[in-house]
């Protein structure tokens, strides 16, 4: 029944069209209410703005369809989307610019070795240079924890200044130490770059 009555509402909608006499570019808008059945008219109301409606002109033939307005979230969606979309495109562009500096930088898979036996190299000198003075500087702090502990034999107390100085020492210890933990993590990153580095290499090169 309810079906029945849809479809009368929606023939009715129709010959309403086809009678009215209007001027053809003013029109009749047809949109669907919320019971589902369509209804037409010289605007659409209010309520139904941002749904989607046919316009009709004076002889009942359709002219023209605005879509339904798009919701917020589909906004935010299509925002999402273009976002994700742009980040694919820089992580592609970085990827193919990457490629070509690799095949412009080293002609052979030997190259690419040798480059990372120097940088590791290279980083293993700043690590031996560090560890050198590592050792003189503990030889100089032992030094002056005997002359301090060898004063409060003697009942006298150390200097605030030689306290100081002492903990002043320990503290470069300490830096030194954690610049070669830093540069041990260096030479470790080096070597898992080189080794994508080649493998990579080899994809481009035909040689995997």
């Amino acid at each position: 029944m309810g079906q029945y009555y849809r479809n009368l509402c929606q023939l009715l909608a129709l010959v309403l069209v086809s009678s009215i006499s209007l001027d053809a570019s003013a029109g009749i808008k047809c949109w669907t209410n919320k019971e589902g059945v369509r209804e037409c008219g010289n605007a659409v109301p209010a309520e139904y703005a941002q749904q989607g409606h046919t316009k009709f002109n004076a002889q009942g033939v359709a002219v023209g369809h605005r879509k339904r307005a798009k919701s917020q979230a589909e906004f935010a969606e299509e925002e999402r989307i273009k976002k994700q979309k742009a980040e694919e495109d820089r992580k592609r562009q970085e990827a193919e610019k990457a490629d070509r500096v690799l095949l412009d930088t080293f002609s052979s898979e030997d190259d690419l070795v040798f480059a990372r036996e120097g940088m590791v190299s290279a980083i293993e000198a700043q690590i031996q240079l560090t560890e050198s003075h590592i050792q003189k500087i503990q030889a100089n702090l032992d030094r002056m924890i005997v002359i301090a502990a060898d004063l409060e034999r003697s009942g006298q107390k150390p200097t605030e200044q030689a306290m100081a100085d002492i903990e002043k020492v320990r503290a470069q210890i300490a830096d030194n130490r954690s610049f070669i933990e830093t540069k041990r993590k260096e030479q470790e990153s080096v070597r898992q770059q080189y080794v994508a580095d080649i493998e990579r290499f080899r994809k481009l090169t035909g040689k995997e």
